[in-house]
């Protein structure tokens, strides 16, 4: 397979993990929220939160698929 189409596969899945640990993580954001906090600030800080964390693994992965694919 080119390198070309090794990135941009590398890429296709970066994104779409990356969206789909966003949305886990606001999900689970928005359940805490609900069971746990009363305030419309506290439970959108918790989503927001959430969402955070998904996105930094998101990312954190994608930098992992990067550098094994430099690595090969």
């Amino acid at each position: 397979m080119p390198s070309e189409l090794k990135v941009a596969d590398t890429w296709d899945k970066c994104i779409e993990n990356t969206l789909r640990k966003v949305s886990y993580g606001t999900l689970a954001g928005a359940l805490v929220s609900l069971v746990l906090f009363r305030g419309t600030t506290s439970r959108c800080s918790v989503l927001f939160f959430g969402s955070g964390i998904g996105a930094g693994i998101g990312y954190t992965e994608c930098r992992n698929d990067f550098d094994l694919l430099e690595k090969s």
